[in-house]
């Protein structure tokens, strides 16, 4: 079966989560909003939690930075998006253990943080490792603010808080690559 029978599933989750919680949903349900037998279900999916993973899945490959200089504008997209279905994901992500939920976070945002650390990193003599651990620092702060975001249910706009964020990467960028310099003799 080919994949838009994958994503036919997928979009009618989507719109069942627009009213409902992903535990109050079946299988059953699910198949009678797309037209489908369960048994194409089962053929793509073991069971909704891997339909929701194949959603995640779709829209962390969708996403990606061009340009390093420019990786704000995929961050403010995502969260814009993310929103917009404000319903959809937080049926979601009350679904999920916090963990669970973090992990994809961090997958989506370590790349973002990752080009724009990169591209501090040129102007200084520092390791592979080095800019891996910077990395990772500030990956795990912008994850924490994204899901304290969704914890309180998404209020408003977290794009405030991602203006504070980058002017907090630019300043601990520099400063910490300059000492991480200094510390490896160059």
């Amino acid at each position: 079966m080919p994949k838009s029978t994958k994503n036919q599933i997928m979009n009618a989750l989507a719109e069942l989560l627009q009213t409902k919680r992903l535990d109050d949903i079946t299988v059953t349900e699910l198949v009678e909003q797309c037209g489908l037998s369960r048994q194409a279900f089962y053929y793509h999916f073991s069971d909704l939690y891997g339909v929701v993973d194949y959603g995640i899945q779709q829209l962390l490959d969708g996403l990606g930075v061009a340009n390093p200089e420019q990786w704000r504008e995929p961050l403010e997209r995502t969260l814009t998006l993310l929103r917009e279905n404000r319903t959809l994901v937080l049926n979601v992500y009350r679904a999920y253990e916090r963990s669970y939920v973090e992990r994809h976070v961090r997958r989506w945002a370590m790349p973002l943080v990752e080009a724009r650390t990169r591209l501090a990193a040129q102007r200084y003599a520092v390791t592979e490792d080095q800019v891996g651990f910077m990395s990772e620092m500030l990956t795990q702060g912008l994850a924490s603010i994204v899901l304290s975001w969704v914890d309180r249910g998404m209020p408003s706009s977290v794009i405030q808080r991602l203006d504070d964020f980058d002017i907090l990467v630019g300043g601990a960028l520099d400063y910490a690559m300059e000492r991480l310099a200094q510390k490896n003799g160059k």
